[in-house]
């Protein structure tokens, strides 16, 4: 009964106080805005058969007192804040039918301690304890066997559990029965087997339901409504459902089930609603849903359904919502959709259809149109622009291409995502669009002026990053007041940003224009006109001063204005803008001075590449990334400060004046997953504490005076992927360890130090290693034939179980750089094994006898040098079909014979093969006996002035393989953009979060 039919009832009574005289009252109702307080004289209205006190504010124990209104028939105590147990003598209240203490919004803790009072309520058809803790939590089960008129049972959030049942006093006059949000389990089926011929309604959402739904549920043929949503149910789908033909409400979805939806479904030709989402159903959708016309909201996303979309779909002409999103459908749209005319909303996203997108020209009621990440090309049809009620489109990330029509006929329009496409040419202007709210046009070929959003005033996101402008015009987005996003970073603009552009932006709250050809230029007294969250401004042109017009911000959270020319020191009122900052990004600029203050909430921050000095600042405790690399900070590690157990994931302060021992309290940063070191004047040994950082995953201490054996604690960097120790003066054999317990070690670099001894075998078992040098140190012996055991170095590129498209310079760390040793006997026959390999370095040692013909099959190899040895014999002919050879040195060895016929050997600087006394043929002046007779017109001859002779003798002789080898590497530890990608891949901690951080070290363009 409504608020109003009940004050109908209530016209003798003046007001609430007065209704307490009157002891023949029979209708009592009060909502939240009468403030009603307690008065016992209701108690004396004996004859009161309606009370109502609903959604008030009532507080404190339920009154004892209600009990005495023996008469009462309608109880209603719902969303007040009641609390403590509720009175048993409610059991008074013989003629009680509706009883309703539900607290749905109130967050109240009622309490039914003892139930026997229930039991006494022998009238009641409609009971509500939802939120109510009820004990014991079986009571359910015991108020419908003895209550035989109870036809409405609502127990949610009630901690109920499902006790076993038996087949006695079962009434069956139950219709209602809502459980939801309990601890019931599977063994409901057995109770419920007993109210088949009355239930209509069954809700069992969010319960503990396991295992299968049994074949006797089907014999449920009164029910209307079922959903048993949100458990813990697998298997099939029992064929039975189909006998349920009174169904109009049938919601299965967040279960288990699996392999195919039952063509009996099609019996059930009265559903209007049908959730299947968020399971493991699979195959097709049975021929059979072409019968289900009556159907209004269909949902069969987030499965994993594999077939065309099937043309009955045009038989279900009353759907209004229809999702198959996330499943692996493919083809194309069926011409039939065209009949679903009542649709309002449609997502087919995350599939695999493909073909055009259809002309939806019929589906005038179309509120909502979602087909983002399938496979669609073809052009945007223009009839868009019919659909008024359209509120939300997103076609993002296929592979539509063309230009974008005019959307100025789309009056509703909220939402519009195209972005991750091949859109190309310019954009037509947004005037007038006064609902638009979001607008998503990220990663397309857009190109020309920004276009006008004149008449736009709703609209807060504003996305146009990762295409080809070349313009941002002061008119186009100058009138945006509502604007909160505004992203155009990764374009091609070349303006100049004045006041004009900002000056009405009053709502700003996030601003990207990084990596543009911006130059700002404000007058020396103007601030932001609004205070803004994230600022940025990466390689814009801001300096050579210090932006000013940043003064006046009281909340940013994240600053990014790296590589943007300023030359300049930090000014004062800096220290007061950055107290809340979470990401700071001054690097590669020209920033001088001291930097001895790190906001207390900095979680990210890089200040390398500048010219800051002084000791390393204190770091907050919860920093997660520090990047101080390429400074001239000075002093030891330990003013950095790191103490707390949390501490960084990313920690790079190479390339500084840093000296000193290196602290032995690494145990104190579990987290610490990249840790480079390189570049200072650090001395004395490596701390065994280092061995406590479980998660490290790359270290690199390349470059400093450290001296003393490798700690053995590092076994237990379980992790380490990435090791550098090269130039230092550590000493003693090569660890047996390091092959032993570094199974994810990526590379090894231990160049420039004393290492002696022999190679151990162990070092065969690093299965993953793609770059290896241990030249220039005092490593004798043979190298072991174990080598071809290197079986990342045969197969092509992959990492971490993924096939990713290196650049050039990464493919260079599958080498091997042995050289500047005392090595001695024959190449390993494993060697030649390593298909993949790009780079060999055997120089400087004592290597003999026969480079093996096998030699030939390392077809990718770019540079080889085996010089300064004593190989002996011809070189191997299979050398001339390495044709991706660009750098070769056999100088300094014994050679005999004729070099090779072909291109490729023939193309190289003569100093390639000096020191080779017995060696002839060309390049060398030096003619082989049988050459003498001249050649015969069969033999290739090599042209001097031939543009393919030059291209080889140029590569030859630019590249010096002491020069480029180590060249490579260098690039590649030290190069940012290479590190980005290197630490993307390998650098996979548990925060997902610190990831992101990762891949844009030394950028930090992240959004809150």
């Amino acid at each position: 009964m409504s608020v109003v039919n009940k004050k109908k009832k209530m016209k003798q009574v003046r007001d609430p106080l007065d209704t307490l005289m009157h002891r023949h009252f029979q209708y009592y109702s009060v909502t939240s805005a009468c403030q009603f307080v307690w008065n016992k004289e209701i108690g004396n209205l004996s004859n009161l058969h309606y009370l109502s006190l609903g959604s008030n504010h009532f507080r404190g124990p339920i009154p004892k007192f209600i009990g005495s209104l023996n008469n009462l028939r309608y109880l209603d105590l719902s969303d007040n804040s009641f609390e403590g147990a509720i009175p048993h003598e409610l059991g008074n209240l013989s003629q009680l039918q509706y009883l309703n203490l539900n607290s749905e919004f109130s967050g109240s803790t009622l309490v039914v301690r003892k139930s026997d009072w229930l039991f006494n309520l022998s009238s009641l058809t409609h009971l509500d304890l939802s939120r109510t803790i009820v004990a014991p939590p079986s009571i359910w089960v015991s108020l419908i066997q003895t209550i035989p008129s109870i036809s409405l049972m609502r127990l949610e959030e009630c901690e109920l559990l499902a006790p076993s049942c038996t087949l006695d006093n079962f009434s069956s006059s139950i219709s209602y029965l809502h459980l939801q949000a309990n601890h019931i389990n599977s063994s409901i089926f057995n109770c419920l087997s007993h109210l088949s011929g009355s239930l209509e309604v069954l809700d069992l959402t969010g319960n503990d339901l396991k295992g299968r739904i049994p074949q006797s549920f089907g014999h449920m043929t009164a029910l209307t409504h079922l959903n048993l949503q949100y458990n813990f149910l697998g298997g099939p789908i029992p064929n039975s459902f189909g006998r349920m033909t009174a169904l109009t409400y049938l919601d299965l979805s967040s279960n288990l089930l699996s392999q195919a939806i039952p063509q009996s479904f099609g019996r059930m030709t009265g559903l209007t609603y049908l959730d299947l989402s968020s399971n493991l159903l699979s195959q097709g959708i049975p021929n059979s849903f072409g019968r289900m016309t009556a159907l209004t909201y269909l949902d069969l996303s987030s499965n994993q359904l594999s077939q065309a979309i099937p043309n009955f779909f045009g038989c279900m002409t009353a759907l209004t919502f229809l999702d198959l999103s996330s499943n692996q459908l493919h083809g194309e749209f069926p011409n039939s959709l065209q009949n679903l005319s009542n649709l309002k909303v449609v997502d087919f996203s995350f599939n695999n259809l493909t073909g055009s997108l259809p002309d939806f020209t019929l589906l005038s009621s179309i509120t909502e149109l979602v087909v983002k990440f399938n496979q669609l090309d073809g052009y945007l049809p223009t009839v868009f622009e019919k659909h008024s009620a359209l509120q939300i489109l997103d076609l993002s990330n296929n592979h539509l291409k063309g230009s974008v029509p005019y959307f100025t006929g789309l009056s509703s329009l909220e939402s519009l995502d195209l972005q991750e496409n091949e859109f190309f040419g310019n954009l037509p202007n947004f005037t007038g669009l006064s609902s638009l709210r979001d607008l998503h046009l990220s990663n397309n070929e857009f190109s020309g002026s920004l276009p006008d959003f004149t008449g736009c005033s709703s609209l807060q996101f504003l996305h146009l990053d990762k295409n080809k402008f070349t313009e941002w015009g002061a008119q186009s987005t100058g009138s945006l007041s509502s604007l909160t996003d505004l992203d155009l970073s990764m374009n091609s603009i070349e303006s100049t940003i004045t006041e004009t552009h900002l000056s009405n932006l009053s709502s700003l709250e996030h601003l990207s224009a990084s990596y543009n050809f911006l130059t700002f230029e404000f007058s020396s007294e103007w601030l932001l006109p609004f205070q803004i969250d994230s600022l940025y401004l990466s390689s814009c042109k801001l300096g050579p001063k210090f932006p000013n017009w940043i003064r006046n911000q009281h909340s940013i959270s994240s600053l990014d204005i790296s590589h943007s020319q300023i030359s300049d020191t930090i000014p004062i009122w800096f220290w007061n803008i950055s107290t809340e900052m979470v990401r700071l990004n001054l690097s590669s600029n020209e920033i001088r001075g001291k930097f001895s203050y790190v906001p207390r909430e900095i979680v990210l921050i890089d200040l390398s590449s500048n010219y800051f000095d002084g000791p390393l600042p204190p770091i907050p405790a919860d920093c997660r990334e520090i990047n101080l690399s390429k400074n001239k900070f000075s002093g030891t590690l330990f003013s950095l400060g790191i103490v707390e157990d949390r501490g960084p994931v990313f920690l790079d302060i190479s390339h500084n004046q840093l000296f000193g021992a290196l602290p032995d309290c690494w145990m104190l940063l579990p987290s610490l997953g990249f840790l480079n070191l390189g570049y200072n004047n650090f001395s004395r040994r490596i701390p065994t504490s280092i061995g406590n950082l479980g998660s490290l995953e790359t270290l690199i201490l390349r470059k400093n005076k450290l001296y003393g054996k490798l700690p053995a604690s590092l076994r237990n960097c379980r992790s380490l992927g990435f090791a550098d120790f090269g130039f230092n003066k550590l000493s003693g054999e090569v660890p047996s360890w390091i092959g032993e317990d570094l199974p994810q070690l990526y590379a090894l670099i231990l160049k420039a130090n004393r290492f002696y001894g022999s190679l151990p075998i162990e070092i065969c078992h690093l299965s993953n290693l793609h770059f290896l040098d241990l030249s220039m140190n005092r490593i004798s012996g043979t190298v072991p034939t174990c080598f071809g055991n290197f079986t990342a170095m045969i197969r092509k590129g992959k990492w971490k179980g993924q096939e990713y498209e290196y650049g050039s310079n990464f493919a260079y760390l599958k080498m091997i750089d042995l050289s500047t040793n005392n090595l001695t006997g024959e190449i390993p026959i494993g060697i030649t094994r390593l298909l993949e390999l790009k780079g060999l370095n055997l120089s400087g040692n004592r290597f003999y006898g026969k480079v093996p013909v096998e030699i030939g099959e390392l077809k990718v190899l770019e540079s080889l040098d085996l010089s300064t040895n004593k190989f002996s014999g011809e070189i191997p002919s299979s050398m001339s079909g390495l044709n991706f050879l660009a750098f070769l040195n056999l100088s300094s060895n014994n050679f005999s014979g004729k070099i090779p016929s072909g291109t490729q050997l023939q193309g190289f600087n003569t100093s390639t093969y000096d020191g080779n006394t017995e060696l002839c043929g060309k390049p060398l002046t030096n003619i082989c006996p049988v050459d003498n007779i001249g050649p015969s017109s069969g033999e290739y001859e090599v042209d001097e002035d031939s543009s393919e002779y030059k291209r080889w003798l140029c590569i030859g002789g630019v590249l010096g393989f002491s020069t480029s080898f180590w060249g490579i590497i260098e690039t590649l530890v030290l190069n940012q953009h290479w590190r980005h990608a290197y630490y993307l891949s390998l650098y996979k901690l548990k925060e997902r979060f610190y990831v992101a951080i990762a891949v844009h070290i030394g950028k930090l363009q992240r959004k809150v």
